[in-house]
């Protein structure tokens, strides 16, 4: 029997080679983005700070092209989100809710989680609760001995004091020895009542204030006790912003500790907007400290999917390109990999590689204090 020629054999080899790379292109081009699911737009509801990261031009892509979903984002406050009544959700035609905090997604649990049969809810980031400060307040509360200073990073090491002596005690920045600054010692936030932000720190004031071990989360009796202490904290800062991304932009860009000495806000903020001024950063980061609480609370930040349509978001930002790209632009700690937040990527920002933190009240110790800065005859 003849054998076929070399010239031959060649030839039918890269036929082949052809027509198998172009099955694979075909392949890629018509299956579904994600296997056995046809695309999806879904309409999501969350937190303001998230709204930069769900606009970036590479996550949406991979979101598109990898798992077939669009994703439409609507910032609005934690609390906002879940206490949207479940008439209201449905006729916005919501898939799912990203608020900012594990107890905002507790209250929407307790209250109407299951009123959908395909609810599912997921961490896939986090960011700890900082205090914003400026050099001049930061170095009269080193000399207090409110704040530590370990290896270029401040820690915030007797916050009891700072709520009851100073806040509480009316103390002024003259009487701590600060230069340059004027007035009463209060901690700024975001509206407590509106945005997680400030409800994060209200709740760890909250803690503090309430209990003898500031690393055990109050009990709806001890709560109640400090309500009225948390009232008055509350009264003490005036008008606050609405939103976490405003209220950070505004104590940015109307002067730093020059309007709000002491500010709270989440560890994500600064990363980012640093991220974003590239080459310019050294001026954004020179009249800025960062103040970690001892201890903290942690921002989670799950997504609530109503629909079975939205448990594919959850998954997709998992996907581990997308959980580098929300730590290294946007400053978000991953909650589903280790040790893919290295501080080291960021050596101009002296971030905390590990924070000591407590962990947030139940929903109904939320509840009440949320009722309470929303209504001071519920402080009671």
């Amino acid at each position: 029997m003849r054998l076929p020629s070399p010239r031959f054999l060649v030839g039918l080899v890269a036929v082949l080679a052809v027509l198998v790379g172009g099955a694979f292109v075909v392949n890629r081009l018509t299956r579904p983005a994600a296997a056995g699911s046809e695309s999806l737009t879904l309409n999501c509801v969350g937190g303001s700070e998230k709204s930069e990261l769900m606009a970036d031009a590479q996550v949406r892509a991979i979101l598109a092209d990898r798992y077939g979903l669009t994703v439409r984002f609507t910032p609005l406050g934690s609390y906002d989100q879940v206490r949207l009544s479940t008439d209201e959700l449905r006729q916005r035609a919501v898939d799912c809710l990203w608020p900012s905090s594990a107890s905002a997604q507790n209250v929407f649990e307790t209250t109407h989680a299951s009123q959908f049969p395909d609810y599912r809810a997921e961490n896939v980031l986090q960011s700890p609760e900082v205090i914003y400060a400026g050099p001049r307040g930061t170095d009269a509360l080193v000399k207090a001995k409110l704040v530590e200073k370990r290896a270029d990073r401040y820690y915030l090491v007797d916050v009891k004091s700072l709520l009851v002596d100073h806040v509480l005690g009316k103390s002024t920045w003259q009487s701590l020895g600060a230069a340059d600054l004027r007035g009463p010692v209060t901690i700024g936030s975001t509206d407590p009542a509106k945005s997680n932000s400030g409800l994060t720190m209200a709740q760890l004031q909250l803690t503090i204030l309430s209990t003898s071990d500031a690393f055990a989360a109050p009990s709806l009796a001890q709560a109640r006790r400090a309500l009225p202490a948390m009232r008055a904290l509350y009264d003490a800062q005036g008008l606050q912003a609405r939103t976490s991304d405003n209220g950070f932009r505004e104590w940015l860009t109307q002067g730093g500790e020059f309007k709000a000495p002491l500010y709270a806000g989440y560890e994500n903020q600064l990363i980012q907007q640093a991220a974003l001024a590239g080459d310019d950063r050294s001026a954004l980061l020179r009249d800025i400290r960062i103040l970690y609480p001892e201890p903290t609370i942690y921002s989670d930040h799950p997504i609530l999917a109503l629909d079975a349509g939205a448990g594919r978001f959850i998954d997709a930002m998992k996907d581990p390109e997308i959980q580098a790209l929300a730590w290294q632009t946007y400053g978000f700690r991953s909650a589903v990999q280790v040790g893919l937040a290295d501080v080291g990527d960021f050596p101009d920002l002296p971030l905390a590689d590990q924070v000591r933190v407590t962990p947030p009240p139940n929903a109904d110790v939320t509840l009440a204090l949320l009722a309470c800065l929303q209504d001071a005859t519920k402080c009671a």
